[in-house]
Parts: structure tokens; C-alpha cells; sequence
């Protein structure tokens, strides 16, 4: 391959593998969908300049190397994702979000939809193996039990009952919290496991039934 130093090449080489790897572990999903594609064309890419490189622009073939050592590390590694040799690197990362934090989502109100003053929050989750669920709708905080199906509910209100609320938008979060929290106030160790985002209803801003309270208001 021309006059390439070889140390020159077994960096190049080593910098594709990396690159194709660190991507892997670190963005799990992301490459789950595209490391396939991009190595196929990055081995595209790595051929032609190979090609170049061999007729007379040496300075080209440390590029690809470093191109064909990314294709092959990076089809190798969807290869044994596909074929289930061993576990997908996603499901590797994701497992101490399941095991520790829980997982949490909302079914209802629809993210983006419209939601009345009162309302009434519902969702599923997988208990956290340790802390609680906190969810925060209308700037107050509601501690989540869900139930031996998994399922939960909490009644909620969603801002004030006033015509100027109207077309208001309101974010509604499920957090994580270590044990011994206490409401008001969302520790820093929190972690949003699900949210939404809902718009004040005009045509629903007075309660249909008495209003839910809450003390647990953050400050």
C-alpha cells in the first residue's frame, strides 16, 4: 500500500475501530439504527480511497484504513446485534435505568393534546428498586403508587381557572427521586423518566367536580 509508515496504518486502523466502537457503547440507539448504513458506506468511501491512494496519492491510504477497519467493526458489531450472539449494546445501557430508576409512562393526558383545569393523570410503570415516583403536573407534586398491574392514576390541576390560562401550555413530568425525599422540593439526584406537554382547554377551564388538593407544592 504505497509508502505508508506501517505505524502510520495500525493508527489509522485503530482509530476506525475505536470510532465505530465508542459510538456503539456510547449512543446505543442512534447506532442500533445507522452503524450498519454508515460502515456500508464508509467502506464505500475507504475503496475509493484506497484506489486513489494505490495510483500515486499515498497520503490518502492512512484515511482508509481507518475507513475499512470502521466498516468492518461496525457491520460486525450489528451483525452480532442482529443475529443475537450476545445482548445489544442498548439493552447492556439500558438495563440500570430498569433496574434502578423505574420506567414510566403516560398514557394519558395525550402529549400535545388539549387537558381541562382538572384533570386526571393516568400511566403505567415499572417500580424503581429503590426511591420513589414523584409526578409533577401544575407545579405540585403527587408521590406514585402504581398498582399490582402496574398501572396508576393521580387527579390533578393544570394551572388556574381563568379565561387568560387559556391556550396555556403546561408540562407534566414523572420523576425519580431517592429514597427519604420529600416533597416539595425535586432533589438534584431527580431524573425525568417521562414527560408531556398539554394545552390549557378554554372550553374546560371550570372543574366539574370539587378540585384536587395537593400540599406538596414546590417552593
Amino acid at each position: 500500500m504505497g509508502n505508508a509508515p506501517i505505524a502510520g496504518r495500525i493508527a489509522a486502523a485503530a482509530c476506525g475501530i475505536a470510532a465505530a466502537a465508542t459510538w456503539a457503547f456510547v449512543d446505543p440507539d442512534l447506532s442500533g439504527k445507522y452503524l450498519g448504513p454508515v460502515s456500508i458506506f464508509a467502506g464505500f468511501a475507504a475503496l475509493a480511497l484506497l484506489i486513489i491512494g494505490l495510483r500515486g496519492k499515498s497520503e490518502l491510504l492512512p484515511f482508509a484504513v481507518a475507513g475499512l477497519a470502521l466498516t468492518v467493526t461496525g457491520l460486525v458489531i450489528s451483525l452480532v446485534r442482529q443475529t443475537g450472539f450476545a445482548p445489544p449494546v442498548a439493552a447492556v445501557t439500558r438495563a440500570p435505568l430498569a433496574v434502578n430508576y423505574g420506567m414510566v409512562h403516560i398514557t394519558r393526558p395525550v402529549d400535545g393534546g388539549f387537558s381541562p383545569t382538572c384533570t386526571t393523570v393516568t400511566g403505567t410503570a415499572i417500580p424503581p428498586g429503590t426511591g420513589s415516583l414523584w409526578l409533577v403536573a401544575g407545579g405540585v407534586v403527587h408521590e406514585l403508587t402504581p398498582g399490582d398491574d402496574g398501572t396508576w392514576r393521580a387527579p390533578v390541576r393544570i394551572g388556574a381557572d381563568d379565561p387568560r390560562d387559556a391556550d396555556r401550555e403546561y408540562d407534566i413530568r414523572v420523576y425519580w427521586v431517592p429514597g427519604g425525599s420529600r416533597p416539595p422540593a425535586i432533589p438534584p439526584q431527580g431524573r425525568i423518566l417521562a414527560e408531556i406537554t398539554v394545552v390549557k382547554d378554554p372550553a374546560k377551564l371550570a372543574c366539574a367536580s370539587p378540585e384536587p388538593t395537593n400540599a406538596n407544592t414546590p417552593g
